[in-house]
């Protein structure tokens, strides 16, 4: 009875913190991660499956395997229903490495919580953008590819002005989703752009490639596309 107890009792953060390392190891064998994934799997607390999403920090030797393996965390969380949702949530405020994550959630979630879900990830990171490496907002605005609604293209507004061009570009093309209703902001950054052109490049091909016009906004354009565009007399973007 003892050992029943005693098996089905909470991780210390002393065992949960050894089971990590054998599934973070990207040069091990694959059996030894496996079995961490499931033993985190298994134990199912907020801590051991926050835990569980470190595998998608690392890279194993064999990308194949890797793949493979990255699903197989996924289908493991979504397993575990909402009980996987915070420790998602809290994952994705504090690494990057956050497309997986991202898909567990969403196969989680209704469409009509995933949403303000995302929208809080984004804000929160926003909020302390100042702090934040710009790789991590980069992997997170890119994690918002094929979810990208208009409440969620409001808070992605807010790093078309960021220090990084990664994270720029991640913004723009993540916008570009939204359609034509984000063609007036996209033109504001690519003219607030003067010294950045990786990001007047980006919006350029962004226009060229949707067909959206430069309608009140033609002769700045104009005097500002980098070479290798122009604008046709209908006001669209092209390549030369």
């Amino acid at each position: 009875m003892f050992d029943f107890f005693k098996r089905n009792q909470a991780p210390s953060s002393k065992q949960i913190e050894k089971v990590v390392k054998r599934l973070t190891e990207p040069q091990g064998e694959d059996a030894p991660r496996i079995e961490a994934a499931e033993k985190l799997a298994d134990w199912g607390t907020p801590d051991a499956l926050y835990a569980l999403l470190k595998r998608f920090t690392i890279s194993s030797k064999n990308i194949t395997q890797d793949i493979e393996e990255k699903r197989m965390v996924v289908r493991m969380l979504v397993e575990k229903g909402r009980d996987a949702v915070e420790p998602i949530l809290r994952f994705l405020s504090t690494h990057q490495q956050v497309e997986w994550p991202v898909q567990a959630l969403s196969e989680i979630l209704p469409r009509e919580e995933l949403v303000p879900k995302l929208v809080g990830a984004l804000e929160k990171v926003a909020a302390a953008s100042a702090f934040t490496p710009p790789e991590h907002k980069a992997d997170l605005i890119r994690a918002m590819r094929g979810h990208v609604t208009p409440e969620i293209a409001a808070v992605l507004r807010q790093f078309l002005s960021d220090d990084d061009d990664d994270v720029r570009i991640a913004a723009i093309e993540a916008l570009a989703e939204v359609g034509e209703d984000v063609r007036e902001p996209l033109l504001e950054a690519f003219l607030e752009a003067e010294d950045r052109p990786r990001i007047r490049i980006k919006i350029a091909e962004i226009f060229a490639d949707h067909d959206w016009p430069v309608k009140g906004y033609r002769p700045k354009v104009e005097q500002a596309l980098p070479g290798g565009f122009s604008v046709t007399a209908k006001g669209l973007i092209r390549r030369r």
